[in-house]
């Protein structure tokens, strides 16, 4: 980071220090979603078992589906629209409807590498728009019968089962997605996510025994997770920019390098609690420059000071 100047910091509190009731309504937790429920009752019932006022998430799941759901916690909400670009891992098994040769499969693979044409599906909830998606990665694990298993690492809005309907068109064949399990999302892989029935054992410890660890050890600051550069304020700045004022020029003790005009970054205290998030109107040399001005369009206040 880019030291502007050097200011000792009294307010906020770093996210390994906070009590536990505190933690919950500032974390992500991810759940390994089940096949069954949709996403919606998933983060309804998490709420309902923290005792939060509210809980959301993103990159929906079908309820046929399962794999990675971040869910967020009471006031993470308001970062949602942050993550929402976020890319995505799946592992998909598709069916084609004749038996076609590894080699054809891997030719028609290389058509769908890259930036391609998709429509949402009929059964999506989202308008059925033309629009342009990317496969950073297709890759076939294994081919058996009619089945094969591919790995897609995808741009946010991909559509595998589209994928695979389209992969059939290609083949000559026709295809569909048997089965689909995202492994990644938004920064967090299958092997951090808890099942709902983990969780449950987590918290029964925690009300039932005060045992706070188990469920501390699956909850993911905010901070931790927001993936956007990062701007240190003085406490003198503080109460100003959360309840009202954009952030001026002076305010500003810290921040990372490369930061753009009109780029989207996290604005924490000096012991590293996330205060809110702003989008820069200066770029970093500009800022670490020193002067007067505004630095930075505070657009959502995560905290009051």
């Amino acid at each position: 980071m880019i030291t502007v100047r050097e200011e000792p910091a009294k307010i906020g509190k770093a996210p390994s220090k906070k009590p536990l009731e505190e933690l919950l309504r500032f974390s992500l937790l991810p759940i390994d979603k089940p096949k069954g429920p949709t996403s919606h009752e998933v983060s309804s019932f998490v709420r309902k078992l923290l005792g939060l006022n509210k809980t959301g998430h993103y990159g929906t799941l079908d309820s046929n589906v399962s794999g990675v759901l971040p869910i967020l916690l009471d006031h993470a909400c308001k970062a949602s629209p942050y993550f929402a670009g976020a890319e995505k891992t799946y592992i998909t098994i598709m069916r084609t409807f004749q038996l076609v040769p590894e080699k054809d499969l891997e030719t028609a693979l290389d058509r769908f590498r890259g930036p391609i044409y998709q429509t949402p599906p009929l059964a999506s909830a989202v308008r059925k728009q033309l629009r342009v998606r990317e496969a950073y990665e297709l890759e076939l694990l294994e081919l058996e019968g009619n089945d094969a298993l591919l790995k897609v690492r995808s741009q946010a809005g991909f559509y595998v089962r589209k994928l695979c309907t389209d992969l059939g068109e290609v083949l000559g064949v026709g295809a569909i997605m048997h089965d689909l399990r995202r492994t990644k999302a938004g920064g967090f892989s299958e092997e951090q996510c808890v099942t709902l029935q983990e969780l449950s054992d987590r918290v029964w410890l925690w009300k039932e025994h005060g045992e706070e660890k188990p469920l501390r050890e699956i909850l993911h600051p905010l901070e931790e997770c927001l993936p956007l550069k990062r701007v240190v304020v003085s406490d003198g700045a503080l109460h100003a920019i959360t309840t009202g004022a954009d952030l001026a020029i002076p305010g500003v003790l810290k921040l990372d390098e490369n930061i753009q005009r009109n780029e989207p970054v996290q604005v924490l205290t000096g012991k590293g609690e996330l205060a809110c998030l702003a989008r820069s109107l200066k770029t970093s040399a500009e800022i670490s420059a020193g002067g007067h001005g505004l630095a930075f369009d505070v657009e959502r206040v995560i905290r009051q000071y």
